[in-house]
């Protein structure tokens, strides 16, 4: 294991506010709101795959990628 080093002169890394903000946790409007748009943006680019292939015979984009 890593050993912290000790600080001889006593001086602080972080002040106490960054200590704060860092310790923090995210409020739970801000977990979900990115879960929100992680979902969102997922569901766009399903749709997006499913769309069909306008070059193709009537493939969908998904299938003339991995296919």
């Amino acid at each position: 294991m890593e050993e912290k080093k000790s600080n001889p002169e006593g001086i602080e890394l972080r002040s106490e506010k960054v200590r704060n903000i860092i310790g923090d946790r995210p409020s739970l409007l801000l977990r979900w709101g990115t879960a929100i748009i992680a979902l969102l943006f997922a569901l766009i680019i399903g749709v997006v795959l499913m769309l069909p292939y306008p070059y193709g015979s009537g493939e969908s984009i998904f299938r003339h990628i991995f296919s």
